[in-house]
């Protein structure tokens, strides 16, 4: 079952990554257990969760710059 905290865009990115990398086309429950179970390497498997981790760095690499550049930006307009 996905994690239900993580929003509609978090949730379609680890579709994402489980299609390319694991070939499974949806993480919803299929109450089946030949769809709800796959067969997956350990070489796909670690290249789904580098993809989501590096991912996961991105977002909060650019998260920061972002908020920085805010904070930046609000400065340099309170001295105006």
């Amino acid at each position: 079952m996905m994690n239900d905290c993580l929003g509609e865009e978090q949730t379609e990115l680890v579709t994402a990554i489980a299609k390319k990398h694991l070939r499974i086309g949806t993480l919803k429950e299929q109450k089946s257990d030949r769809l709800d179970f796959h067969e997956v390497s350990v070489w796909e498997l670690e290249s789904a969760l580098k993809e989501a981790l590096h991912t996961g760095i991105d977002i909060g690499i650019e998260m920061t710059v972002n908020h920085v550049w805010r904070e930046k930006l609000e400065e340099v307009s309170r001295e105006l």
